[in-house]
């Protein structure tokens, strides 16, 4: 049996309805990593990149099949791990005074981290709203 729900709380279980902006974010995002999975400098670059590229693509699955809150928190979360990837790698880059990373400066890595902070924001704004909506319910 599971734990109750709080009142004022979305249902755990309760299908959400993201908008379509949040599953285009979710894939172009992915497609962007995997452009950078591409042209990326090191290996490990574009190792990083190629998982999150297709952890972008398991997310957009999971959104069509399932939209629940917790998908839908997954996806924000792998937006802030794609957001941290691009300062991590930079910060990298900067660190070590090489430029292993000089793809990601370009274009795909600049519409990378765009995309995955957009993810990032729909996906709390659509868990606010069920949140929102769990609260009016009686």
């Amino acid at each position: 049996m599971s734990a109750p729900t709080p009142p004022g709380s979305a249902l755990p279980g309760a299908t959400l309805q993201p908008p379509k902006l949040l599953l285009g974010l979710v894939a172009a995002a992915a497609v962007a990593h995997g452009g950078l999975a591409v042209v990326g400098g090191a290996l490990w670059a574009q190792v990083l990149s190629a998982v999150l590229c297709a952890a972008g693509l398991v997310a957009v699955a999971f959104l069509v099949a399932r939209p629940v809150p917790h998908v839908v928190l997954g996806t924000a979360v792998l937006g802030m791990l794609g957001v941290a990837s691009f300062l991590g790698v930079l910060g990298a880059a900067l660190a070590t005074g090489g430029h292993p990373v000089s793809g990601w400066v370009g274009p795909w890595g600049i519409a990378a981290v765009i995309l995955d902070s957009s993810v990032v924001r729909i996906a709390a704004a659509v868990l606010r709203r069920a949140e929102n909506a769990g609260r009016a319910r009686p």
